[in-house]
């Protein structure tokens, strides 16, 4: 059963997600924690680096590390976020506050897993 560290709102950033990712859990955030998609860019690619040290023998027990995004009719920054993540290939996207169907074969293109968060 997979176990997720839970994508809080100011909370999640990238020392959390691969502490749990390096702990075997799902780390993961909400993409409006960063404050821009620049920060957005910043944020994978410091992820990926730290999750992928070739120099790290304990890399291939490392859970996926998951990007939450909002797929609300409001936010303006959807389209943009979503180039940044499908360029970084999160493993794993979960879609809050609206229908996952405008992120699905951008992420499934690349492998990707796409959870919908219903609240």
């Amino acid at each position: 059963m997979p176990l997720f560290a839970a994508p809080m709102f100011l909370i999640s950033g990238p020392d959390l997600v691969v502490a749990a990712c390096k702990a075997g859990i799902i780390g993961a955030f909400p993409t409006p924690n960063c404050r821009t998609t620049g920060d957005l860019e910043d944020w994978l690619a410091e992820i990926d680096r730290r999750l992928s040290d070739p120099q790290d023998p304990n890399r291939s027990s490392y859970a996926p590390y998951a990007a939450n995004l909002v797929v609300h009719s409001t936010n303006e920054r959807l389209p943009a976020d979503l180039d940044i993540v499908v360029r970084y290939q999160a493993p794993i996207v979960v879609t809050a506050l609206g229908s996952p169907a405008r992120v699905v074969d951008d992420v499934h293109s690349y492998g990707g897993i796409v959870l919908a968060d219903v609240n």
